[in-house]
């Protein structure tokens, strides 16, 4: 049962529509999750951190989410604070041949790649391909199209649980394929050093062509003729596997259209599942299940989940899913 006198210090923090047993379905693209104990909005950086630092000094898991894309909330729920990212700040510094961009990290990715190329900037096309925020782009190293954040950040101020400054470099991320040294999972307690993304600087060119937005709205019409961009999912299912693609594996291993419940392995491209209406976690993470077991099986080919799991899990789910033993 959640607490008056917790909900009234996160208001006091500057959140925004705090509330408890907030569902998590409200929250997430996939429209899937069941309630978080305690929800809030954060639309400065300094809200974000006192939030969190209250919820450090009450020994309370805090998760931080931006668009939610690219995660799968537990049908039982989130324990602990969730606090949603709405930093939104936007602004442009011109300089020879280009520009510096600023974003606050809950603008979303395609917001940011509109935003350069109508003010003739390029640089940030693939952004638009990217459904969710920017600071999860650089928590996760998103990227799409040849390019990712890896390539175009410059800089990404991040704030820890004391409510510590600091500005970081790539070199100090530790981008990998699809993550970076922030990456940690949202379910278990958040670690005092552990640091969140408030804003971000991207370096982008002058639009000399003045095709930026042509190039985005050929991204854009692309994205809408392969993928299922107008159906309830997290994006990519799976990490693509080296010299090979996670959705060609799994039609070639006839499992596209594949139901379970009420979630479906996307007919139209075989690494999205798609929510047809009340679905549940456990429908997707049987379909996530069977997709690997019969393309390591047929292939020889262990996918790996590009999705992350946030909340309340079986014991062992996380490694079932993950570099399990049978990979």
């Amino acid at each position: 049962m959640a607490k008056p006198a917790v909900l009234e210090e996160l208001r006091a923090s500057g959140l925004k529509r705090v509330t408890a047993n907030e569902p998590m379905s409200r929250h997430t693209t996939w429209r899937i999750g069941g309630p978080a104990d305690y929800f809030g909005i954060a639309e400065t950086a300094e809200s974000l951190a006192r939030a969190a630092t209250m919820a450090t000094r009450l020994s309370m898991p805090w998760l931080v989410l931006g668009g939610g894309s690219n995660i799968l909330v537990s049908d039982q729920g989130i324990a602990g604070l969730v606090i949603l990212n709405r930093i939104k700040t936007l602004d442009v510094t011109p300089e020879p041949g280009g520009a510096t961009v600023e974003a606050g990290s809950g603008v979303f990715f395609a917001r940011l790649a509109h935003f350069t190329a109508k003010r003739g900037y390029a640089g940030l096309e693939w952004g638009v391909a990217i459904p969710g925020t920017v600071g999860a782009g650089v928590v996760n190293n998103a990227g799409a199209h040849h390019g990712d954040v890896q390539k175009a950040l410059l800089k990404a101020e991040v704030i820890n649980a004391r409510g510590d400054t600091q500005v970081l470099e790539p070199s100090a991320l530790g981008f990998t394929y699809r993550k970076s040294a922030l990456k940690h999972s949202g379910e278990q307690p958040v670690r005092q050093t552990a640091s969140v993304v408030t804003r971000c600087w991207f370096r982008v060119r002058v639009d000399t062509e003045r095709s930026a937005l042509s190039v985005i709205e050929r991204l854009q019409a692309q994205r809408l003729e392969t993928q299922p961009i107008t159906e309830a999912s997290a994006g990519s299912t799976f990490k693509n596997p080296d010299s090979d693609s996670a959705g060609r594996l799994i039609e070639a291993a006839g499992l596209k259209g594949t139901v379970q419940g009420r979630a479906e392995i996307s007919a139209k491209h075989a690494n999205f599942i798609v929510n047809r209406g009340n679905a549940s976690a456990a429908d997707v993470i049987e379909l996530m299940r069977r997709a690997r077991e019969v393309v390591l099986d047929r292939f020889g080919v262990c996918l790996e989940p590009e999705i992350q799991l946030v909340g309340r899990w079986a014991a062992g789910l996380e490694t079932l899913l993950g570099q399990a033993a049978n990979c």
